[in-house]
């Protein structure tokens, strides 16, 4: 890869790290929002189960799942000047995504009630629970056939190195939920967050048809398009989604094993899960899908390229800057756990019991979030080299490891030992996809890697010493207002950070002058008048 492509790639990588930093964060305040106006009652409990079903079913069938079957093809035909072709398979696939899963979306609404019955053993015979757990599906569904379809121009606008719209249509979606639920739900409770759930998806869609609309003609789409079911290119998408549907989203797909089996500890027992899910997604969401998101069209493009020494520093590189910037998050998730979910959501109808409970269940999903993390951009390559079967693979023996240890932690550990099974399984499904990708591409440079979280491991020894006894003594010296928890925790965060960030330059690691030069490089050229060189921001 040329040094003008870095610096591209940097350039637009560090710009997706901030807007999905912003969404981040405002999905954090849309939990806040969430929970201090409706609670962790019973019927967030409802909510959660029935949010799981179509959301299980969009990201395995569309969104994220029909992207990553879609780029690798997309962009192939784009890498081989075959413009026109490749616009007549996106209008193909997205007409087709529309027509299957228009259907599926219909089928959900119309058996909601026995689909109830069977993802939510523990809600017994709860009748009023059973019947807002229905009606919220019901109105859910319709979020699947409308993100298959973003999930197609997602992909469109990604082959073409433009992740702007996508990057800030979260960012919409966060707000609009935010606004209905706080204008709506004192009159209509939590079916108001899921209609709002329903407008934010369609906006999130509406976003990102202009940019589409204008590359459909620039780049060579041609002013008409029609239908070529029979196209090798169209086919060839469709096989690749087949394995992708479980391994890409292996995690949701386990997560939703886990809400089953949570509702038989108690009927709020999901929404619990779902809080800490929701704040240990934080640091994967703004980094690893960032990273991963940048890298997975380079690396589609040096697959059909055969160009794997390139292949190979990309992913090194990609595998090496997720696991530095994760694992302090997990340590500080670990270290920080109670006093991080008291500021955050012990507000308004959330009790210090509630508290406990997600904290319990966000420490041990923190074991696991690195090799979550890595395990998002090690899917993306084994789809750039289009071998989507091995991590299918993986991911089936993941789904029956993931519910025996759900089974058997469940009881002893209550919603700890669920999510403590999800960070097992993680585990095991890193070591496992490293292991296949090995000999297709004549190694991961493991040894970098390696070498690069022994030195981060060192380096967490004084984050997490600094961590503690800086909350613990502003804790005991300030109080526990609201002002009081955010000095205190904040300056936990922070100045834990900053240790961090110092041992890294203790050790001479080259990761943290990575991510310093692609700070410094953003700072020297985006200046108000320009557009980034490289990247694509109409």
């Amino acid at each position: 890869m040329g040094n003008d492509t870095k610096r591209r790639l940097a350039t637009a990588a560090f710009f997706l790290v901030l807007a999905t930093a912003g969404s981040r964060v405002l999905g954090l305040v849309r939990e806040m929002v969430m929970v201090g106006y409706l609670g962790l009652g019973p019927e967030m409990g409802a909510f959660t189960v029935a949010s799981k079903v179509p959301n299980l079913v969009r990201t395995l069938l569309a969104d994220t799942a029909l992207s990553a079957a879609f780029i690798p093809v997309f962009s192939s035909l784009l890498e081989k000047e075959r413009r026109q072709e490749a616009w007549q398979v996106a209008h193909t696939v997205t007409f087709l995504a529309t027509v299957v899963l228009g259907i599926i979306t219909a089928l959900g609404m119309v058996f909601a009630p026995q689909v109830v019955r069977v993802v939510a053993p523990g809600f017994g015979g709860d009748q009023t629970i059973i019947d807002l757990t229905v009606h919220v599906m019901r109105v859910m569904f319709p979020t699947v056939v409308i993100m298959g379809v973003a999930g197609v121009f997602m992909g469109i606008l990604n082959s073409y190195d433009h992740f702007t719209l996508p990057a800030l249509a979260p960012i919409v979606w966060n707000l609009v939920i935010i606004g209905v639920v706080v204008a709506f739900s004192a009159g209509y409770g939590f079916k108001a967050l899921a209609w709002g759930v329903l407008l934010g998806t369609l906006v999130e869609l509406l976003m990102q048809i202009p940019g589409v609309w204008k590359r459909r003609y620039r780049g060579g789409g041609g002013s008409t398009l029609r239908l070529v079911l029979r196209s090798p290119e169209v086919r060839r998408v469709g096989v690749l989604i087949g394995p992708v549907i479980l391994s890409l989203g292996i995690i949701n797909f386990n997560a939703f094993i886990d809400t089953v089996i949570a509702t038989l500890i108690s009927i709020p027992a999901p929404a619990v899960i779902e809080r800490a899910f929701r704040l240990f997604q934080l640091p994967q969401g703004v980094f690893a899908i960032a990273i991963g998101t940048v890298l997975f069209p380079a690396l589609s493009r040096h697959a059909a390229a055969k160009r794997l020494a390139e292949f190979r520093e990309d992913l090194s590189l990609g595998m090496r800057q997720i696991f530095f910037v994760t694992l302090p998050f997990a340590v500080l998730f670990v270290v920080l756990a109670v006093p991080t979910i008291r500021l955050i959501y012990e507000h308004g109808k959330v009790t210090a019991e509630d508290t406990l409970q997600v904290a319990s269940a966000l420490t041990f999903f923190s074991v696991g979030m690195s090799f979550v993390s890595v395990n998002t951009l090690l899917n993306r390559a084994f789809y750039s080299i289009q071998k989507p079967w091995l991590p299918l693979v993986v991911g089936v023996i993941n789904l029956g490891l993931n519910a025996g240890l759900d089974l058997l932690l469940y009881k002893p550990l209550g919603v700890g030992g669920i999510t403590l099974s999800t960070s097992l399984v993680s585990t095991f499904n890193f070591f496992a996809l490293v292991f296949l990708l090995r000999p297709r591409l004549g190694g991961v440079d493991g040894r970098r890697v390696l070498i690069m979280v022994g030195k981060s491991l060192l380096a967490l020894l004084p984050l997490a010493a600094v961590a503690y006894f800086v909350w613990f003594g502003a804790d005991r010296v300030l109080g526990r207002a609201v002002w009081a928890q955010v000095v205190s925790v904040g300056a936990a965060y922070v100045l834990a950070g900053a240790t961090y960030c110092a041992a890294a330059w203790a050790l001479r690691m080259p990761e943290l002058r990575t991510v310093l030069n692609v700070v410094r490089r953003r700072r020297q050229t985006a200046r108000p008048t320009e557009v980034p060189s490289g990247v694509d921001n109409e």
